[in-house]
């Protein structure tokens, strides 16, 4: 028997205490009742097994583990407990709480462990099949393994269960992975992609936010783009999880599973794509998956998840993108990997119609026939330095009689960026570009380093204004020379936006009928390639048919 760590005159203080003061120091209800409990459901002979010098006192198990072996951190075999702000957050109706005097204790039994039942060997035996790790323990080991409630391994996570499952109706045939839900492109991209889903299977959608709690994410019903999801099942992660777990895939994984989606679309999410990267094979044995990636950086630089993911997720799921020049990059890197391939599903274009279009032509003819000796120059993205912004400072200062305004969310410090000059006016986020009337600029300025294929861009096209463009990711594919005015990014920011102000002076020397068929031209050829039609049609084609 193991010895005591108890001195003798201890035990004997500890025996006296236990037999005189129990129910007496606490004088609470709960505390009999913590009593009643662990008397009625636990065995007392487990407890002194375990320490043996509460055998060698000679106490009550029960009264010691209460008056002493709680405080002293003590287990009782075949409980789980949890103390303080843990019991707190205990959920579930097999936890139970008593409320003790400055303490507050959560129970709940341990289920003892059983055999394996054969149906789940038989299961492990078929996915061996598919991955020999499986019987890295060895073949005849497996029915012998150790068994883990998978409860005890949500409350490791901080996983509130209850909650979690209580924030959707009913199980969701389609599931979308994103980070955040802010003004951005790929935000933009994932409610259409909801929204298509919605309109061509009317099943229930799933969306999991991963990097964004709710109350950091208030306002975002503000933003036009993201619309779609107004209606959407959302899920906050990172208010389901109490400690750093959101960020564990496992978790993910496992509740992914749980939920055994048909299609499975992460975008721009980690936690997604570690997801997948690491559990694809399984999840993709119910639910078809797919991973977006918009570009791969910048020469080396800014290295994006277009650059990390796919040669990991690839085996498993879609690689899917919204611009051409993305696909033939993945195809030339990865297009050997055996998986279900890569498809391009460019962005949807929320048209304005045909009265409102010709009100904007009308508006921008007034605006020409009355020229203002000082040019307004429109410029609309997150400010930060991969958007262009050493081009825009350079730009402003080669053309000090006009004026840039720069409309967006502040990434980076103006000041750093080189846009604290006087012809720079730096203005609020755009929070419905489809409803904004900008009649009042003589045109759209986009000097981004790299892209997919902006939305921005897109949204513009219907804004009857000239558009200037830096020639990048999938722009060329949608537009033509007919309808927009290119730039190539040169050695140096100064030198690209030399460029720029030529091709400024270009718009400006447009007659008006020229100017006119420009943007006429530019509406028509986004609306080919973009309209609702055209992306339904896409997305059909990579989830939903083969």
């Amino acid at each position: 028997m193991k010895k005591s760590s108890y001195p003798m005159r201890l035990l004997k203080y500890i025996n006296k205490k236990a037999r005189q003061s129990f129910g007496k120091t606490r004088n609470s209800t709960d505390v009999c009742e913590l009593r009643r409990f662990i008397g009625e459901k636990l065995d007392p002979g487990a407890y002194l097994d375990a320490y043996p010098d509460v055998a060698d006192a000679g106490v009550n198990p029960f009264d010691h583990w209460i008056e002493f072996g709680l405080k002293e951190g003590r287990q009782f075999p075949g409980l789980h407990v949890k103390r303080g702000a843990e019991a707190e957050n205990a959920v579930g109706s097999n936890w139970n709480i008593f409320y003790l005097e400055n303490d507050i204790v959560a129970t709940r039994l341990l289920k003892t462990a059983a055999r394996i039942p054969q149906s789940i060997l038989k299961q492990i035996d078929h996915q061996s099949r598919y991955e020999n790790a499986v019987y890295a323990c060895g073949a005849h080991a497996v029915a012998h393994l150790r068994q883990i409630n998978a409860n005890d391994l949500y409350d490791r996570d901080g996983l509130d269960l209850q909650r979690l499952f209580s924030s959707f109706e009913t199980r969701p045939y389609s599931i979308i992975v994103i980070p955040f839900l802010v003004a951005g492109g790929a935000e933009k991209y994932s409610a259409d992609l909801f929204d298509a889903l919605q309109s061509l299977c009317a099943t229930p959608v799933l969306v999991i936010v991963t990097e964004q709690n709710e109350k950091d994410a208030i306002g975002w019903r503000e933003l036009s783009i993201l619309k779609p999801f107004h209606g959407a099942q959302m899920i906050y992660w990172k208010d389901l999880c109490s400690g750093p777990s959101y960020s564990n895939p496992d978790t993910l994984a496992r509740f992914l599973n749980s939920l055994r989606p048909n299609i499975l679309l992460v975008v721009n999410s980690r936690v997604g794509l570690d997801a997948v990267a690491q559990y694809g094979r399984g999840l993709s044995q119910f639910a078809r998956i797919a991973c977006a990636f918009f570009s791969l950086g910048l020469n080396g630089r800014y290295p994006t998840y277009g650059v990390a993911y796919p040669r990991r997720v690839l085996p498993f799921a879609i690689a899917f993108t919204d611009n051409e020049p993305m696909a033939k990059s993945l195809d030339q890197l990865y297009g050997p990997i055996p998986g279900q391939g890569i498809r391009v599903i460019p962005p949807c274009l929320r048209p304005c119609d045909e009265q409102q279009y010709a009100a904007r032509i009308g508006a921008r003819l007034q605006h020409l026939a009355k020229p203002s000796p000082v040019k307004n120059w429109l410029w609309i993205s997150r400010v930060e330095p991969l958007k262009g912004t050493s081009i825009l400072a350079e730009l402003a200062s080669a053309r000090q009689a006009d004026i840039f305004h720069v409309f967006g969310p502040l990434q980076a410090d103006a000041d750093g960026m080189g846009l604290i000059a006087t012809n720079i006016q730096i203005h609020d986020l755009v929070s419905d570009v489809p409803a904004a009337d900008f009649t009042f600029y003589n045109g759209f300025v986009f000097t981004s380093l790299f892209e997919g294929m902006p939305n921005i861009v897109l949204e513009m096209s219907q804004h009857a204004i000239p558009m200037v463009l830096a020639e990048v990711g999938g722009l060329k594919d949608t537009f033509n020379e007919e309808a927009v005015v290119f730039v190539k990014h040169l050695d140096s920011a100064k030198e690209t936006a030399g460029e720029f102000s030529n091709a400024l002076d270009r718009v400006i020397s447009l007659s008006p009928d020229a100017t006119v068929a420009m943007a006429t031209a530019a509406r028509a050829q986004a609306l080919a390639r973009h309209s609702p039609n055209e992306h339904r049609r896409h997305v059909a084609a990579a989830f939903l048919q083969g």
